[in-house]
C-alpha cells in the first residue's frame, strides 16, 4: 500500500469518528451561544457609556470569548491526538494494519500528517463563526481602527510579524505531536502515555531552556533569536521522531 492512500485511510477514520465530531459541534455551538452572549453585553455597556468606551467593551469582550475558545481550542489540540494514536493500540487496529502488510514507516508519517491536519480544521471550525461575529460586531460600533492598532501594537512589540506568529505556532504545534505520538508509541496507547508525554516535555524545556542561554550571551538579534528558536524546534521534532519511529517499527504489536 503506498503512502498516499495510508494517509487517505488515515484522514477517512479520523473524520468517521463521531465521538469527537459530536464534541467539535457542542462547543462550537457554546462558542457561538457566548460569543453572541457577550457581543450583546457590549452592546449594552455601549450604549450607556460614551462611543469612547466601545472599543474598551469589545477588548473586555474578546478577551473573555478568546478564554472560551482557547479553552475548546486545547481540548482537540491535546486530547484529540492522543485519542487518536491510543484507539488504534487499544482496538488493536495498529497489529492488524502491520500484519496485513503495511509499512511501518508510511504508516507513522501518514498517521502524524493526518492528525494534524484534522485538528486544525477542527480547531479553525469551532472558531470561525465566533470571529466572524466579533468582526461584525466591532464595525457596527466603529472600533476596527483601535483594534488594528492594537493588534499591531502587540507585534511591534515582540518585534514578530503576523506571518512568523503563525509558522512559529504551526511548528511548535507539529512538535507537540511528535513528542504525543512518542508517549503513545512507547506505552501503547495506556493511560499513563500522557505522563510519559508530561515528563518529555519537562525534559524539552530543560533542554531548551539551556540552549537558549547560547543566544543570550551572544547577544543575538530579535530576528536571529527567533530563527534559533526555530533551529531547537525543529530539532527537537527529528529526535523525538526519529524516537517514535524507532519504537514503532522494532515494536512487538
Amino acid at each position: 500500500m503506498t503512502g498516499k492512500l495510508i494517509f487517505k485511510m488515515e484522514l477517512f477514520k479520523f473524520l468517521r469518528d463521531k465521538s469527537f465530531l459530536i464534541t467539535a459541534g457542542v462547543i462550537g455551538v457554546l462558542n457561538i451561544v457566548l460569543t453572541l452572549f457577550s457581543l450583546s453585553m457590549a452592546s449594552s455597556f455601549s450604549d450607556t457609556y460614551y462611543e469612547s468606551s466601545s472599543a474598551a467593551s469589545m477588548v473586555g469582550t474578546m478577551a473573555f470569548v478568546s478564554v472560551i475558545v482557547v479553552f475548546g481550542n486545547i481540548i482537540f489540540a491535546y486530547v484529540y491526538p492522543f485519542h487518536m494514536i491510543s484507539m488504534d493500540y487499544k482496538n488493536n487496529v495498529m497489529a492488524m494494519m502491520v500484519a496485513s502488510g503495511v509499512n511501518r514507516r508510511k504508516l507513522f508519517f501518514a498517521k502524524v500528517g493526518a492528525i494534524f491536519i484534522c485538528t486544525l480544521v477542527l480547531m479553525l471550525m469551532i472558531t470561525l463563526i465566533p470571529a466572524i461575529l466579533f468582526l461584525i460586531k466591532l464595525t457596527q460600533l466603529d472600533g476596527w481602527d483601535s483594534f488594528v492598532d492594537g493588534f499591531n501594537s502587540v507585534f511591534y512589540y515582540t518585534d514578530l510579524s503576523f506571518g512568523k506568529f503563525i509558522f512559529s505556532g504551526l511548528l511548535g504545534y507539529l512538535n507537540m505531536l511528535m513528542v504525543i505520538a512518542t508517549s503513545c508509541i512507547i506505552m501503547k496507547g495506556k493511560n499513563l502515555s500522557f505522563l510519559l508525554f508530561i515528563g518529555f516535555n519537562i525534559l524539552s524545556s530543560l533542554v531548551t531552556g539551556i540552549l537558549n542561554t547560547i543566544a543570550y550571551s551572544f547577544d543575538f538579534s530579535a530576528t536571529g533569536s527567533y530563527i534559533f528558536q526555530l533551529f531547537l524546534t525543529i530539532i527537537s521534532i527529528v529526535v523525538f521522531g526519529y524516537i517514535s519511529l524507532r519504537t514503532l517499527e522494532r515494536q512487538n504489536l
